[in-house]
């Protein structure tokens, strides 16, 4: 049997981004006070689990590390961070070549193609701008992986958004959120959708091991929009 035969791929399904599904005004508010919106149940991500899976596997024998160590000094820690990332954006034009391939042979490219086209008119009502579908790239967390807070003062570009979609294996994930004074969880739930706009203050906590359970692994599935200048 021909492997690509049974190669999971992502099927191109129906999202749900009507105003019936999702309550456009409560969004746009929470983006205005937080510059992040989370649309609930957007798609049935139970196929893209398993393709985004089997891409990172494909990919785990060449992964690139982003990661930054924490700096102390005058009595403050600085900010640091570590994660996978799989993208092809890359210096190296064969690496680009290989996860192109991948992400195309398991139907991601078609796949996100596929949701930022419908999801588009949703995150421009949300945030007011207008923007345009860049590239999808993925985004793994393992036991103990994070970022730390960070957002405000880092952004220099204001016209990059990144909608995600995580998905989480053996895992309880969440990001959160500069919300009234505190860090506050979004809680990681298969088929929402999380719009990240600029200048937004946020973390995502270290990625932990249930008792007694396997390997945890978060994989967010993340779309690059850009705001037309």
């Amino acid at each position: 049997m021909d492997a690509n035969s049974v190669r999971p791929k992502a099927p191109i399904d129906r999202l749900h981004t009507s105003d019936a599904d999702l309550d456009i005004d409560s969004l746009r508010a929470f983006y205005t006070a937080h510059r992040c919106a989370q649309m609930p149940q957007v798609a049935d991500v139970t196929a893209l689990k398993e393709a985004a899976l089997s891409a990172y596997r494909q990919l785990s024998d060449e992964p690139v590390l982003d990661a930054q160590e924490h700096a102390a000094g005058d009595g403050s820690l600085g900010y640091g961070f570590r994660l996978l990332r799989i993208d092809a954006k890359s210096d190296s034009p064969a690496h680009a070549e290989r996860v192109t391939t991948v992400f195309r042979d398991h139907g991601l490219l078609d796949w996100a193609e596929h949701a930022a086209r419908h999801l588009l008119p949703v995150v421009e009502a949300i945030t007011g701008r207008q923007l345009h579908y860049e590239r999808v790239f993925l985004l793994a967390y393992r036991e103990g992986d994070y970022i730390g807070p960070h957002g405000a003062e880092e952004d220099t570009d204001l016209n990059r958004f990144n909608l995600q979609f995580p998905l989480c294996y053996d895992a309880v994930g969440a990001m959160r959120i500069l919300r009234q004074g505190y860090l506050e969880p979004l809680y990681d739930r298969d088929g929402d959708a999380r719009l990240l706009g600029p200048r937004m203050w946020h973390e995502v906590p270290p990625l932990l091991r249930l008792p007694d359970g396997p390997d945890p692994l978060r994989l967010v599935v993340s779309l690059r929009l850009m705001a037309h200048r």
